[in-house]
């Protein structure tokens, strides 16, 4: 029986193996129940009682305003909104850029620490009725948490490998799902340092996207 070399048989099995991890990074997950409308909203309510408990470390008095959700936005709109509705506070030294990101300059005006704390009040109000929609798109359910690691640990974990690059421990399965919203997310490409890049790293977030295609965001 003819037997190919080392070498040739190496190079054999690294084909086949990056063929599989092609295949494994297109595949749709298995078994995936995204969150509903009512669990997005639900996530959104948990994100502003976490926003509203930093206001009140710096300002302990502070009331909370009555405030609900007035439209999910993206883009352009987003962003007109977002400043009609700080100019509607009288917030100064804040920014919104194109996409809705806002920005705060302390420096920009001499203020008193009521000023300060209304203004912080203020960004929360308007955060609070204008959401971004990228952000109502982010969140995952366990389900799409777990086809994530899945992806991790079957995919991008063994590309990185392959590139060359040292990955840490992967976590359970069951501890990555039930930590992903209450601490420091596991993620492969953590583990790498730009610092001093590789001749290979120009193009490895084409080889190993951090992402599977089915998270759009």
């Amino acid at each position: 029986m003819h037997r190919l070399p080392v070498s040739a048989r190496t190079l054999t099995l690294a084909v086949a193996l990056c063929g599989a991890l092609v295949l494994s990074s297109c595949a749709s997950p298995a078994a995936v129940v995204p969150l509903t409308n009512a669990q997005r909203l639900e996530r959104l309510q948990r994100g502003f009682d976490r926003y509203w408990q930093t206001i009140v470390s710096r300002y302990p008095d502070a009331e909370r305003p009555e405030v609900s959700i007035v439209q999910i936005q993206a883009g352009g709109n987003l962003a007109a909104l977002l400043r009609a509705c700080l100019r509607r506070y009288g917030t100064t030294g804040v920014s919104v850029s194109s996409d809705g990101t806002i920005g705060v300059d302390r420096s920009a005006t001499v203020s008193t620490p009521a000023q300060l704390e209304n203004q912080d009040i203020a960004l929360f109000t308007c955060s609070v009725e204008y959401p971004r929609r990228d952000l109502y798109n982010s969140f995952l359910s366990d389900s799409q948490v777990g086809a994530l690691w899945d992806y991790y640990v079957g995919f991008l974990q063994p590309c990185l490998s392959l590139s060359g690059h040292a990955v840490s421990a992967a976590p359970t399965r069951r501890g990555f799902i039930a930590t992903y919203y209450n601490g420091s997310r596991w993620n492969p490409y953590r583990a790498i340092s730009y610092a001093s890049p590789r001749a290979g790293d120009r193009d490895i977030l084409q080889r190993c996207p951090a992402n599977p295609r089915w998270i759009s965001n």
